[in-house]
């Protein structure tokens, strides 16, 4: 059972990868920093309205905090091991990708390949964040946001902020693959 202490623990940890003081927490989600201190210093519990309200405050789920399985702080993700998933493209069309590898305890990176066909779009959301894109073959177009556009081939890397999110399309003749590293106070779960 997760106790008081080890969510506190967890709840502390995140503040200080994301460089938040006690005061900017209490800020952005309306309670005291003195009752936010107990959570962390595992002296009181909070309720589920005060984690969910903590946990969006620090950008993240409140679920991210109450796992009961211990999170680990090192993965090794075997080549044969690694999960596909799939989203869709702007057109319902679905896009596999895979987890290179799924980030670690209160870690704010995850790595992700995917495969494009000749005149294949993906389109990558907005969200908070940002991503290294790395062609590891073929030739992509890149368009950030709305307007800047930049055409990669292999070897080349772009890195953006995901405000405005991000479409690419592979305009090459041959399939293209793109590694991307992405950072964010939200890890995607899949």
């Amino acid at each position: 059972m997760l106790t008081k202490e080890e969510l506190g623990r967890r709840l502390r940890l995140a503040r200080f990868e994301r460089g938040m003081t006690l005061k900017e927490v209490a800020a952005r989600c309306g309670m005291s920093a003195t009752h936010i201190s107990e959570v962390e210093r595992g002296k009181t519990s909070p309720t589920i309205g005060a984690l969910q309200r903590i946990s969006e405050a620090l950008g993240e789920r409140s679920s991210q905090f109450v796992r009961e399985e211990r999170l680990p702080g090192v993965v090794v993700t075997r080549g044969g091991e690694r999960c596909k998933f799939y989203v869709a493209d702007q057109d319902g069309k679905p896009i596999e990708s895979e987890i290179v590898s799924p980030g670690v305890a209160g870690g704010s990176m995850q790595v992700f390949s995917w495969a494009a066909a000749p005149g294949e779009l993906t389109v990558g959301y907005p969200m908070i964040g940002e991503v290294v894109l790395l062609c590891t073959k073929g030739m992509l177009r890149i368009t950030a946001g709305t307007n800047e556009s930049h055409v990669l081939r292999e070897g080349d890397t772009i890195q953006m902020r995901l405000d405005d999110g991000y479409a690419g399309v592979n305009i090459g003749e041959d399939d293209a693959e793109l590694l991307a590293i992405l950072v964010s106070p939200t890890l995607f779960t899949v």
